[in-house]
């Protein structure tokens, strides 16, 4: 199928007064020109009433007009084809092929070939629906519109949308201020929209009008490259473990303080910067462009209402509608008759030839041009004006020298802030801007071109606290049937809550802020141990295991000189269980657990040697675990999580902002009781001299801070060592022996079949390679989510199979091997 065909070929779209805004997204560039304006036309349409858009429809050209007296109508040159009753505000509309949806689909079936996808804001019911306009696959080839679905909202002050990964993401911001994002993808007949609510997020007042942009990471495409795989859209025959392409960026317009840009993708951080503040410059509108639609070959000065001067652009060689850069997002202000273009390395304003109070935008390709369609306030009409020669001249701020920046001649030049041109086109750390300061890097990003993205097949119950709660997991074997092993996580603000391997909550203790959690096997023969770090009183927690059901028993805390208890693991080395437990300050304590049987049997040898005979209060209770400190070291700064290689007695202890240390834990040298008391002692200087850790992987890119949780994973005979790679919500895997050569990177994103959101900002994971039957039966990785969306609520737990993990390890020992 000749997919160039089926492109949007004429527009002519009208958005709301109401500050609705059609994210046709994209990619784009920008400075300024230096003397030329543009040149505004009538449509000879009013903007309040009616938007209206032109395709070309697998052969038919039809056109959709949306209207908030008629609804919506579907017409070609003579006739009007199809109609929907209605009180309609658009929020966007776009043409889907067959290879978006599957051959399979219902609607595809239905209808012949592509089909129309329109989302609208329907007044009088206070809803979002989305229709999708098709022609029927019946002799006389009607047009058929069908609602594919409707979402409830309060009200809706702006609404914007965007394909983004072949899949259907609007936004809904209500009068109280509230952001709602929205995904809806086809179910599986295909003749519906599901729509999951991603995320809820308090942005405040005065937002008029809102834009996705969206940067596809693929370089040298074209249209009649396009593949779904680009996209990210899984295709047939490929493995649902992919690399993610799409960087995401919703842009605000706020009448009170400029344009916003803050990060689409539900699982980054909470953040907005200020990417344009002027005074007297309220911004009522904003859109971007799609740089797909755009990244088509252009002679650089094509398309212009007139010659544009001072440009080293005009002369150039053939180049694409947005050169090298993501998005281009333009704004308007009813105060000043033009509008602004920006993009990473400028931002620039260009005057109309008339005088307008311009107070919305939306800008759209029409072939090899781009227009921009402006809603005059003062007029109340649609104006449009080409600015294909000006994208073109503000993408030469990547190769020019000399600035050609340019700012609304009404300004005073004292008051002014002019916009500088930043000359690092890579800038990846966001930071707070200044008036002017027009850095689009609003994510802290490493690049993540080669992260493998896995699916949950599971999450579990949220944990009973608000804010940053649940923290670090472990699973539980049940050796006598594995299918009832239990997840065990940890709520730092106030229980140890297990879990069944479906995610569903099966107990929670309150016993304080436990942190971190391990257990141990074969403690007793009726049951296993765990342990918890506990903050609450600088302790650690220690259960019981019932080896038939996984049932938690409270048995005892065991108390620690450290100043602020922290990260913990535990282990057994020749038939001795042992706790590693570290302080926010970097100290760590290892400890040997001792049963009473063991205790008590000292105490019994040192009556009958006839010297400092024990007294009977010094005897240990018959049913709590106590403990022998036998290592005292330190780590430069704050660790956390730790995890031991039993078989080669190795334990790796992560310091979060460093890397990752190596500890021989195969010795084990108890202390006099001197020396010992002297140790627990916090202002002692006296070390136990054990071994001491050595320092083995460095953070460095594409691994980010923080270094979290740890574990080990099997693969073909080969252990790995797996570490939460905090900073850019992923996963490194490294060789578990030196000289530790990073193997690659994972990711953990949705799965929207299951309803499932991806994970961010990980704290602790757990990994294990024995069979828990049924998905599990090669395996589980269970980690926490930081960001818990889909919808925004409490944090939880995710659960992935161990065969995605060790494909995906396969994956990147291939690749590296090729």
């Amino acid at each position: 199928m000749n997919k160039v065909k089926n492109k949007l070929t004429k527009v002519a779209i009208k958005t709301s007064q109401l500050g609705f805004c059609l994210a046709v997204m994209a990619g784009a560039n920008a400075i300024a020109s230096s003397s030329a304006d543009l040149t505004l036309a009538n449509t000879g349409a009013g903007i309040t009433t009616e938007s209206e858009t032109t395709y070309e429809l697998n052969g038919r050209t039809i056109s959709v007009t949306i209207s908030e007296t008629n609804g919506l109508t579907v017409s070609d040159s003579k006739n009007m084809l199809a109609s929907q009753k209605g009180h309609f505000v658009t929020a966007g509309s776009y043409l889907v092929s067959n290879e978006s949806v599957g051959e399979s689909s219902a609607e595809v079936a239905s209808t012949t070939s592509a089909y129309i996808q329109t989302l609208v804001f329907e007044i009088n019911s206070q809803q979002i629906r989305s229709y999708t306009i098709g022609i029927k696959n019946a002799p006389n080839h009607a047009i058929s519109i069908t609602q594919t679905s409707a979402t409830d909202v309060k009200d809706s002050e702006a609404l914007c949308s965007a394909k983004i990964d072949g899949k259907l993401q609007f936004i809904n911001i209500d009068a109280l201020g509230m952001l709602t994002q929205y995904l809806a993808i086809p179910d599986k007949s295909g003749s519906a929209l599901t729509v999951h609510p991603l995320r809820t997020l308090a942005i405040g007042p005065g937002i008029k009008s809102c834009a996705l942009g969206v940067s596809y990471h693929a370089s040298n495409y074209t249209t009649s490259d396009y593949n779904a795989s680009d996209y990210g859209v899984p295709v047939e025959g490929t493995s649902h473990a992919r690399t993610k392409h799409v960087k995401q960026t919703i842009y605000l317009a706020d009448e009170y303080a400029g344009v916003w840009a803050m990060p689409a993708d539900e699982e980054a951080e909470v953040e907005r910067t200020l990417i344009f503040n002027q005074p007297d410059t309220p911004v009522e509108g904003v859109a971007t462009l799609n740089g797909f639609e755009a990244h088509k070959e252009v002679p650089a000065g094509s398309g212009t209402n007139r010659p544009i001067t001072n440009s080293s652009a005009a002369n150039s060689t053939p180049t694409t509608i947005l050169g090298t850069q993501g998005t281009v997002t333009a704004w308007v202000s009813p105060e000043h008759s033009g509008l602004w273009l920006h993009n990473t390395c400028a931002t620039s304003f260009f005057d109309f030839d008339q005088d307008i109070a311009p107070e919305d935008i939306s800008l759209l390709v029409t072939g090899d041009t781009v227009h921009a369609n402006i809603y005059d306030d003062h007029s109340g009409s649609t104006l449009t004006t080409n600015i294909t020669h000006a994208i073109a001249t503000i993408n030469s701020c990547h190769t020019n020298q000399e600035s050609l920046i340019k700012t609304p001649s009404s300004f005073n030049e004292r008051s002014f802030n002019e916009t500088p041109m930043l000359k690092d086109t890579d800038l990846t750390t966001e930071t707070p801007t200044q008036n002017g300061d027009v850095s689009t890097n609003i994510t802290n990003e490493t690049p993540i071109f080669s992260a493998i993205e896995l699916q949950p097949i599971y999450e579990t119950d949220v944990v009973e606290n608000y804010g940053d709660a649940a923290d670090d997991p472990a699973i539980w074997i049940n050796k006598n049937d594995p299918a009832k092993s239990v997840v065990i996580g940890t709520n730092k603000k106030g229980s140890l809550n297990t879990y069944n391997l479906q995610g569903e909550l099966v107990a929670s203790h309150k016993v304080g802020r436990v942190n971190n959690v391990g257990v141990a096997y074969d403690w007793a023969p009726q049951h296993d141990i765990a342990v918890a770090s506990n903050r609450s009183s600088n302790s650690m927690s220690v259960f019981f295991i019932d080896k038939k059901t996984g049932e938690l028993t409270f048995n005892t805390n065991i108390p620690t000189p450290l100043n602020d208890i922290y990260g913990l693991c535990v282990f057994s080395v020749n038939n001795h269980t042992q706790v590693l437990v570290n302080s926010t300050d970097g100290r760590y304590l290892r400890y040997l657990l001792n049963s009473p049987t063991d205790v008590n049997n000292n105490a019994i040898a040192k009556t009958n040697s006839h010297t400092n005979p024990v007294s009977s209060a010094e005897k240990a209770d018959p049913s709590q675990i106590s403990a022998t400190l036998i290592h005292d070291f330190e780590l430069p700064s704050q660790p956390e999580g730790c995890v031991v290689d039993t078989t080669a007695q190795i334990a790796y202890l992560g310091e979060e902002g460093a890397g990752i240390w190596a500890l021989d834990v195969s010795e084990i040298k108890t202390m006099p009781s001197s020396t010992l008391a002297k140790a627990v002692n916090k202002h002692a200087s006296i070390k136990l001299d054990n071994k001491t850790p050595m320092f083995i992987i460095p953070i460095e890119s594409p691994v980010t801070a923080d270094i979290e949780g740890l574990s080990l994973f099997d693969v073909d005979g080969v252990r790995y060592l797996i570490a939460s790679s905090q900073g850019n919500n992923q996963y490194a895997v490294y060789e578990s022996e030196a000289p530790y050569k990073l193997v690659g990177m994972i990711s953990i994103g949705p799965n929207y079949d299951k309803g499932i959101d991806g994970v961010s900002e990980t704290d602790g994971l757990e990994t294990t390679n024995a069979n828990l039957g049924g998905p599990f039966k090669n395996g589980l990785l269970v980690v926490q989510d930081g960001r818990n969306v889909m919808p925004s609520q409490r944090q939880n737990f995710k659960l992935v199979t161990g065969d995605d993990l060790a494909d995906a390890i396969r994956t990147h020992v291939s690749n590296r091997n090729q």
